[in-house]
């Protein structure tokens, strides 16, 4: 069953490791899943689940350089995570 993208926000947002890794997004703006992984002690496959899940919700990008992918919060920022994004420290 395929989730329309509000329902995909919504689930993104509704874990705290996802939260976690946009506001470590928010303040150093790009990283790639080891430096997320590390930072977060979590493995480099469950950081690499998180990071495809809010990829699908579209809050964040990636960008591929050689065997490095580096991540992003995506910009233009819709109202939603906007509003989550501004209430993370």
């Amino acid at each position: 069953m395929k989730l329309p993208l509000q329902e995909k926000l919504y689930k993104a947002f509704a874990h705290e490791k996802r939260l976690e890794i946009v506001r470590l997004l928010k303040i150093n703006k790009y990283l790639t899943v080891g430096q997320i992984a590390k930072t977060m002690n979590s493995s480099m496959q469950t950081t690499s689940k998180q990071l495809k899940i809010l990829a699908d919700a579209h809050i964040i990008g990636s960008e591929k350089e050689g065997l490095e992918v580096t991540y992003f919060i995506k910009k233009p920022m819709s109202d939603i995570v906007k509003f989550v994004v501004g209430y993370l420290q």
